[in-house]
């Protein structure tokens, strides 16, 4: 039963989400993404490129829709960030199975999916610097279905 109420409980706030287009770029995939939105970001233009502005202590929701090429039983989410000039480093997940985020597995090629995610912005993220996310969606054979990179940063 808690389970159930703590299910409605984030459909609902899903549906109150306030998603917008965000600049994205894909990097080498297999499968298509045809949009990247995001909800908590606020988006801004710095030196000429899209930056979502993502505030301390929130949960902004990633929404990718993609066509995969290939059949799979499963999907893999994984987050890396790059800092400035530094190497990329995993951004932590409790749970990394796409399926449970939207996606409906197994998957059809060519089928469209729209994978949604939240992710926490604790106080211990540095604020102000600005971040590349690239955000992918793997099969069990490490063949890349969705891999997509956008720029953020976070804000007090």
């Amino acid at each position: 039963m808690k389970s159930i109420i703590i299910l409605v409980s984030l459909l609902a706030v899903v549906a109150m989400a306030d998603f917008i287009d965000i600049g994205y770029k894909t990097c080498k995939a297999d499968g298509t993404v045809s949009q990247v939105k995001a909800d908590g970001c606020d988006l801004v233009i710095k030196d000429g490129k899209k930056v979502c502005l993502f505030k301390k202590g929130t949960r902004p929701v990633i929404q990718i829709a993609f066509k995969p090429s290939t059949a799979s039983d499963k999907l893999k989410t994984s987050v890396r960030a790059k800092v400035g000039g530094s190497a990329m480093v995993d951004f932590p997940q409790q749970n990394s199975d796409a399926c449970t985020y939207g996606v409906k597995c197994p998957l059809t090629a060519g089928s469209e999916q729209v994978f949604e995610q939240s992710i926490a912005i604790t106080d211990n993220h540095p604020a102000g610097d600005q971040i590349q996310v690239n955000w992918q969606l793997t099969r069990p054979d490490a063949g890349k279905e969705v891999c997509i990179i956008f720029l953020a940063e976070i804000v007090e």
